[in-house]
């Protein structure tokens, strides 16, 4: 079956879940010496879900026919991802299929418990942030309404103008602009998650000009990319493949392009090392580094893996100190918004009571 052509972005397309749950069973069995076709059996049948059940079935009626594993695999390519073919393609030209995709499979674990990392340091900012707009939805869309009735019927003058710019926010908020003013926005930051390489492109330059936020994005990326071409490599992808495929699963179009260019270069026999040593982005010169060692010793996977390691750990190092300062900056900017909209609020009562009282 020809190799049909694919852009960067559907390489970087991550194997759906079941399919990481399918090869996750697969690969032990066939580390412990199960007959391919009998350890198809066995995962289908111990699969919970339909879609990874038939996905199984799928590859062991394939190779019943004669076809290998990888020319199955990409009959249902957006299922299984770019890699996980290429790595059971090499590990079928190697001869060891099982061990190819067990490195593979352990790279997806890592990868899994990083996300899950980064998701249990994000809940706490993001349910205080959460808590502070729902708080402020509330003053100005039940409280602020009624206080401004109450000013009306009591008939105190014009309001301060912080009361006054709040009465006029309150007021947005419950019209029809708000809402004419709500659509698009929302539209634009769909559009922001819908693939398209232009809109992609612009987060990851933005991503990498935040301050503090953007050496940790570079890292992170760059760690991402090391750790898919080490696993590639173990697994016997050549190393302008891996390159190709590795530079989209950084999860950065920025970096995916510029290692992109690089696979072209290391095609025609140019050293890895020299080359990124050209490109300007952070931990590139530890990556380099490490590729230099590799292409001495001949261990430029193991190089490449410690690289990704040690980049990984210095942008969570990055990621937690800005994690620190945020959850206090939160905390006290919802104490600001909150205290401006009660002080706004009581300004009139008490202006009231001092008239009532003079």
């Amino acid at each position: 079956m020809p190799h049909r052509e694919e852009t960067p972005l559907a390489y970087a397309r991550q194997p759906h879940k079941a399919a990481q749950r399918l090869l996750g069973e697969l690969a032990p069995l066939l580390a412990g010496h199960v007959p391919i076709d009998r350890a198809l059996r066995l995962v289908a049948a111990q699969q919970g879900g339909k879609r990874a059940r038939e996905a199984a079935l799928a590859l062991e009626a394939a190779l019943r026919e004669g076809r290998p594993l990888s020319l199955a695999m990409e009959q249902a390519r957006d299922f299984y991802g770019s890699a996980a073919i290429a790595a059971a393609r090499a590990g079928e030209s190697s001869g060891n299929l099982a061990e190819s995709l067990g490195r593979y499979v352990s790279y997806l674990r890592k990868q899994a418990e990083m996300k899950r990392k980064l998701g249990s340091s994000l809940a706490y900012p993001a349910t205080v942030l959460t808590v502070a707009l729902v708080a402020i939805a509330l003053l100005l869309g039940l409280v602020v309404p009624r206080m401004s009735a109450l000013l009306e019927a009591l008939g105190n003058g014009e309001p301060a103008l912080p009361t006054r710019i709040l009465l006029s926010l309150s007021a947005f908020i419950r019209g029809p602009m708000f809402l004419w003013a709500l659509v698009p926005a929302l539209l634009f930051v769909i559009s922001l998650f819908v693939h398209g390489k232009g809109r992609i492109s612009l987060i990851g330059r933005l991503s990498l000009r935040l301050p503090v936020l953007g050496a940790a994005v570079q890292m992170g990326a760059l760690a991402r990319m090391c750790a898919t071409l080490a696993a590639l490599l173990r697994s016997g992808v050549p190393l302008p493949e891996g390159l190709r495929l590795a530079g989209p699963a950084s999860g950065n179009l920025v970096l995916a392009r510029r290692v992109e260019a690089l696979s072209r270069d290391v095609e025609r026999g140019l050293p890895l090392s020299g080359l990124m040593r050209g490109i300007t982005w952070r931990g590139m010169d530890l990556a380099a580094e490490a590729a230099a060692l590799g292409e001495e010793t001949g261990e430029l996977a193991e190089r490449l893996d410690w690289a990704a390691g040690e980049l990984e750990a210095r942008s969570v190092a990055r990621s937690a100190t800005l994690l620190a300062l945020l959850e206090p900056a939160l905390i006290i900017m919802m104490a600001l918004v909150v205290g401006l909209v009660a002080a706004s609020l009581f300004m009139p009562v008490l202006a009231l009571a001092e008239r009532a009282g003079g």
